[in-house]
């Protein structure tokens, strides 16, 4: 077996610089229909504890097992809607390369501005060597207002799933870790998220829809669960983190 040394540093030639990104912009607008004033931009990420990620079902894919790009709502504890996701991937990448296909995720708030992006390569899925690190394992750019604010990246393990999750400058700022069987019958399924000391940061959970939808869709639920306290940056990475898992584990066609 070979061992496997622990990664704080992201493997990369270029040092992405942070500064100038208005992470931490916080302001309010109006809804489309002219409502009260709302929280926009990343507010409603720094204002809120727990997130809720709800995939829509899409008839055509449930109807003619095509896979369609992924949309999703955001919401708060409470059911209102936060955020809206949708991939952007091409039909022969989603065809031919199903779940490890490239695509963009677009976040955007409730004014339809683009508030994150998410991006993924295609890249090989299933090799667990450590030498080949970082080239064989999967990763997802994260970037707001058209700044990169970090990565995370899958760390090839033998057992659990392991995800590194590293800030602007290459630095690890977090560890994912999920169950060694990412299927749960009647039950959810959670990744733990820490941070380099080991202690427990956040909590993603994968929800159990039930019998019916789980055999017959590839929608999936997840609830992130934020400790009080968290930077809004490390929200960002948290929240970035669920699109990846969801897709290397959960996205199949059924």
């Amino acid at each position: 077996m070979i061992p496997m040394a622990p990664i704080v540093q992201e493997p990369q030639s270029e040092v992405i610089n942070l500064e100038g990104v208005g992470v931490s912009d916080v302001h309010l607008g109006l809804t489309p229909e002219g409502g009260q004033p709302i929280l926009t931009g990343l507010g409603p990420l720094k204002s809120h504890n727990r997130l809720l990620i709800k995939q829509k079902l899409q008839t055509c894919e449930i109807l003619t097992g095509c896979e369609q790009e992924n949309r999703f709502n955001v919401t708060g504890a409470e059911g209102d809607i936060l955020y809206w996701a949708k991939e952007n991937s091409g039909c022969c990448d989603r065809f031919l390369c199903g779940n490890i296909r490239s695509f963009d995720m677009s976040i955007t708030d409730q004014t339809t501005n683009e508030v994150m992006r998410f991006f993924r390569p295609l890249t090989c899925q299933g090799c667990c060597c450590s030498a080949l690190y970082p080239h064989c394992t999967q990763a997802l750019t994260v970037s707001v207002n058209g700044e990169t604010v970090g990565t995370v990246r899958e760390r090839a393990t033998w057992w659990n799933p392991v995800y590194h999750v590293f800030d602007s400058v290459g630095n690890q700022v977090l560890k994912i870790r999920g169950p060694a069987c990412h299927f749960s019958l009647c039950d959810d399924v959670n990744f733990q998220v820490l941070d380099t000391d080991g202690a427990e940061m956040a909590l993603i959970s994968k929800k159990w829809m039930g019998c019916f939808k789980e055999a017959l869709t590839d929608a999936d639920n997840f609830v992130i669960d934020f400790n009080e306290g968290l930077p809004l940056e490390t929200k960002v990475l948290i929240f970035a983190s669920t699109f990846l898992i969801d897709m290397m584990y959960f996205e199949m066609n059924n």
